[in-house]
């Protein structure tokens, strides 16, 4: 996974909303909106452990830890100095940077947003692979991506300092290579349909999740 977050790490945020276009710059909605549909799908089930995968400086973790207030939150990301941004303003977290430490628990949930995007397209599945092993038994893997159908996704991507060597994943290419590396497809759905100008239609977006139009989209993996 990529280090060069290193240099991005202290102005993240302001690099992001700076990304948007206006109107549009509701970062801590993107983020809790993620954490709450993981949190409803897993509703009913023992979560004891989750992992944040590619926590970066910390944007999910305050609502990971709010919506599974019983858990053990972990985050790993291999940009050092994005894990000390982030263990200074959450600590309600047990963050690293190195994968073999988090690679001695099993998780129920790991949770990936926005991440793969920044990995290697060869090193994908070989990273899916990895979060595979570090599921509990009949535990979630939660992946969110940009949705390339997307013109405003595209526009925002595009813009964005830090994805200028990413590249945008179609959904059956995840798939595709979460299926290679032991994955099987729990559930899919598209998201972030209205921006902030349209927030009022928001409450249809439950029965939208099959409109391929979404801002985004979500796959929920289960070990094979």
């Amino acid at each position: 996974m990529p280090h060069e977050f290193d240099r991005f790490a202290a102005s993240y945020d302001d690099t992001l909303k700076a990304s948007l276009p206006a109107g549009m710059d509701e970062d801590g909605y993107f983020a809790a909106y993620k954490v709450k549909l993981a949190a409803a799908a897993t509703r009913g089930r023992d979560v004891r452990r989750v992992l944040d995968f590619g926590c970066g400086a910390g944007r999910s973790l305050e609502y990971l830890i709010a919506e599974f207030p019983r858990a053990q939150i972990r985050g790993f990301d291999p940009s050092a100095e994005s894990i000390r941004m982030a263990a200074e303003r959450f600590h309600g977290a047990t963050l690293s940077c190195d994968w073999q430490q988090i690679r001695a628990q099993r998780y129920d949930i790991v949770f990936a947003a926005n991440v793969f995007h920044h990995i290697a397209h060869e090193q994908m599945s070989a990273w899916l692979g990895r979060c595979r092993e570090v599921l509990a038994p009949g535990g979630a893997l939660f992946v969110f991506e940009h949705n390339p159908h997307n013109p405003v996704t595209r526009r925002v991507f595009e813009r964005c300092p830090f994805d200028v060597d990413a590249h945008m994943i179609a959904r059956p290419l995840l798939i595709e290579n979460a299926r290679a590396a032991g994955l099987d497809v729990a559930a899919t759905r598209y998201t972030l349909f209205f921006p902030k100008p349209l927030k009022f239609f928001r409450p249809l977006e439950r029965w939208l999740g099959w409109l391929p139009i979404g801002a985004q989209y979500c796959v929920e993996f289960a070990a094979r």
